[in-house]
């Protein structure tokens, strides 16, 4: 729903720097991602945080070993990946297997996350004895990046963000002063 004058803007943004294929075809999934689930998960973030209730951001990066033969290289982490990893998927076994070549330390990222979101279930918070702190998502946009190991970060994609941000202003202003020229107009 953007004004297609912010399509070059966009488009510079993303893919303005190369013409290098591989490169392209990477930039342009992150233009998706960023579009898809990033703004989105930030936006709901924020009215969570604004409304005073407690929040829990991640990222989720680790690239399953399953997916040697069946995604190519280029493919990290999905949206969803962290699923199987959550309900004990590395721990299934015979006609219930999840996933067919697992890792110790998958197994133990999926025990990791397993404590994570029991905590959360419990008690409001994912944070237990053992597991590396995960901040709630506060004014510093602090989140959780999960890996093999898991580590604290703040303001994800931090340029990317600021850019959709400044855009989407830029379009509420637009809409603002049309909005302003109509009134006047009546």
């Amino acid at each position: 729903d953007l004004p297609s004058e912010f399509l070059p803007v966009i488009v510079d943004e993303y893919l303005g720097n190369t013409d290098d294929p591989a490169e392209l075809r990477d930039q342009f999934l992150d233009l998706l991602g960023d579009v898809a689930i990033v703004m989105p998960s930030i936006k709901a973030l924020n009215y969570h945080r604004e409304s005073g209730a407690p929040a829990y951001f991640f990222e989720y990066q680790h690239r399953p070993t399953s997916y040697w033969d069946s995604k190519p290289e280029y493919v990290k982490a999905d949206h969803g990946d962290e699923v199987g990893f959550v309900f004990g998927g590395p721990y299934l076994a015979g006609d219930i297997q999840l996933r067919s070549e697992v890792t110790e330390e998958e197994k133990n990222l999926s025990r990791t996350l397993m404590k994570y979101w029991a905590n959360f279930a419990r008690n409001g918070n994912p944070n237990g004895e053992g597991l590396v702190d995960w901040p709630s998502y506060n004014l510093n946009e602090e989140y959780l990046q999960i890996n093999l190991k898991q580590k604290k970060a703040r303001k994800l994609k931090e340029k990317k963000v600021d850019f959709w941000r400044k855009l989407m202003f830029e379009k509420t202003n637009n809409k603002e002063t049309e909005n302003k020229k109509v009134n006047s107009e009546l």
